[in-house]
């Protein structure tokens, strides 16, 4: 059952993850080129499929997470505790995301945000990433 629900864990994870990139790129491309129909319809698809496709990965990546803690009796590892950290960082600066691009697109304000999502989202993931595999504490 674990081997199970870790496969369904890491493909929601890749969701998660091409999704997250997309919406920071779409963020960059919106508020370079404002006035551009093509990058806000660009703009209008990533909010789409963030909805369809990326805030249910998520929400998978959250299920199958906790399963597989308490399942393997993980829940009190150090190393687990210490992944929460980014986690819940990526879950926040994913919500962020979609209000700015929704406000980008509403042409209300530009944001420092856009500069510096992409390499917060790898970094991020790059902790995570190490922490899952190498468990070191």
């Amino acid at each position: 059952m674990y081997l199970y629900v870790k496969a369904i864990h890491l493909f929601a994870v890749i969701l998660f993850i091409a999704g997250i990139l997309a919406t920071a790129f779409a963020l960059r491309i919106v508020t370079s080129m404002p006035q551009d129909t093509g990058a806000r319809r660009f703009g209008e698809i990533v909010l789409q499929w963030d909805g369809m496709v990326t805030t249910p990965a998520l929400a998978v990546i959250w299920v199958a997470g906790f399963t597989m803690a308490f399942g393997a009796g993980w829940s009190t590892s150090l190393w687990l505790l210490l992944k929460l950290v980014p986690a819940a960082f990526l879950t926040g600066l994913h919500g962020v995301q979609g209000i700015v691009l929704k406000r980008q697109l509403q042409a209300v304000y530009p944001t420092a945000l856009i500069t510096w999502a992409p390499l917060a989202i790898l970094l991020a993931f790059a902790a995570i990433d190490w922490l899952a595999v190498t468990k070191p504490f």
